[in-house]
């Protein structure tokens, strides 16, 4: 960090002592215990800072979700790896994420090596064979020329007018819904300006064996005992000397300083009322940056009729980002995991269970009615073995992950970032200035950002 406060927790597995402890009376509370709120408390607590952890759902790690740690879901995956129900790849090898897991010595599994799938004129095919295909070739060309795009502050939409019919739902997925929502509201300036301020390698990972949220849960173990499980926070009033935290629990609890952690959704919908309200230069910013709906949908088949080879098919319309999710993992990778976000994926959720039956006709017009054939079924009632996480009903999450509208830049995420008061600080993804909005790393950045903060406010 430019001040330069050392953070050990994820740069180092090392026993060596974190720093000298910050002498300091008073204590932090961080409201939500996903990877931000986990982070934000281990850096603190290694510093000897008295904090407590206010979580409103029943387990750790936020939108970071695997399903073996689901005990209301019936594990119906035949899968012999992970399966993710939240984030999934890791991007950059050298990220706060990566270096972590290179540190423990956690096995991964790299995507870069995949070939990728693309989906024109209801056809898959990997890019050497479209690369004589002049509307794919520019279509390509536009999603790698992002982070030069010198033009007008309009949605990826707008931007790409140019582009042929063919490739509409092709850029949709590889920049739109990758990004949180869709092309049409998604704007083309805040993706560029992010993906310029990234100084990872970027190359994605899965994990092999462990899932993510169990790595999540070991490696800030030491904080573990102070989260507050089911503790839905209500208020805050930070109008005094100290700030009064009353939950839905009808309790209430007093803290010198505060970080807010919690998705965007829930500010934006006024989930946690403040008093006083919230600055006009963040509620601005609030008001440029969205958080949409978002679905995870897990598919298991007897058999991979989409290529061994293949890491992501990109360009369908009901499974706009479908991922190959054992790829590098098994031998067994016969798994689909399909992310839908925005608009798609409220009219997916109006469908419910059907939603399943809509993404297989859609393989079965690419694939020859192969989805059908070899979906697995259950051998009693014959349904599809599927599972569906539909983030946009959490009722602590309400979506997937932020997004800049066509207006946004990088300022309004950095004016999310201030702290109000000296005692009110606010860290998660949307937050994160990095340029790793939106993914784990952005997550763990803005913990790092939050806690240095905190610590300038005791030291001075």
């Amino acid at each position: 960090m430019s001040a330069g406060w050392v953070f050990p927790q994820l740069a180092s597995c090392s026993k060596e002592d974190p720093g000298p402890e910050i002498p300091f009376e008073g204590n932090v509370v961080v409201i939500g215990a996903g990877a931000a709120g986990l982070y934000a408390a281990d850096i603190l607590n290694a510093k000897g800072i008295k904090v407590t952890i206010l979580e409103a759902g029943n387990q750790f790690g936020g939108r970071v979700r695997s399903l073996r740690n689901q005990p209301d879901l019936v594990n119906i995956s035949a899968a012999d790896f992970p399966v993710e129900l939240g984030a999934e790849v890791i991007y950059g090898t050298d990220s706060i994420w990566g270096t972590s897991l290179k540190n423990f010595a956690v096995a991964t599994s790299a995507l870069a090596g995949s070939a990728d799938q693309y989906i024109m004129d209801n056809l898959a095919k990997p890019y050497e064979e479209w690369s004589v295909d002049g509307d794919f070739l520019n279509a390509q060309n536009f999603v790698d020329n992002l982070p030069s795009y010198a033009g007008p502050a309009v949605t990826v939409e707008q931007a790409a007018s140019g582009q042929s019919s063919r490739v509409v739902n092709l850029l949709n997925s590889q920049i739109g819904n990758r990004y949180g929502s869709f092309n049409g509201v998604v704007g083309i300036k805040g993706v560029s300006e992010s993906m310029n301020l990234i100084q990872h390698n970027g190359l994605p990972l899965t994990l092999k064996t462990n899932p993510m949220q169990d790595f999540l849960i070991f490696r800030f173990d030491a904080v573990r005992d102070l989260v507050k499980l089911n503790t839905p926070v209500t208020s805050i009033d930070y109008s005094g000397s100290t700030v009064i935290i009353n939950d839905a629990t009808g309790g209430q609890t007093e803290a010198s300083k505060v970080i807010v952690t919690v998705p965007l959704s829930i500010l934006k919908k006024n989930g946690i009322s403040f008093s006083p309200g919230l600055p006009a230069p963040m509620t601005s910013a609030m008001s440029r940056l969205g958080m949409d709906h978002c679905i995870r949908v897990v598919i298991d088949f007897k058999k991979n009729f989409w290529g061994e080879s293949t890491g992501f098919v990109w360009g369908g319309s009901s499974f706009p980002d479908c991922l190959n999710s054992g790829y590098g993992r098994s031998e067994f990778n016969q798994t689909l995991s399909i992310t839908i976000n925005g608009p798609k994926a409220e009219e997916l959720s109006a469908q419910g269970a059907d939603m399943v039956n809509t993404i297989l006709a859609e393989l079965d017009s690419i694939y020859n009615g192969e989805a059908t054939l070899f979906v697995r079924r259950d051998l009693n009632t014959n349904q599809v073995l599927s599972i569906i996480q539909d983030w946009g009903k959490e009722e602590f999450i309400q979506g997937g992950y932020s997004y800049p509208t066509a207006s946004a830049t990088i300022a309004d995420r950095e004016a999310l970032a201030q702290a109000i008061g000296d005692k009110l600080f606010f860290a998660g993804e949307a937050t994160d200035f990095s340029g790793n909005a939106g993914t784990v790393n952005g997550a763990l950045a803005s913990a790092e950002r939050a806690a240095e903060q905190v610590i300038k406010s005791i030291t001075g």
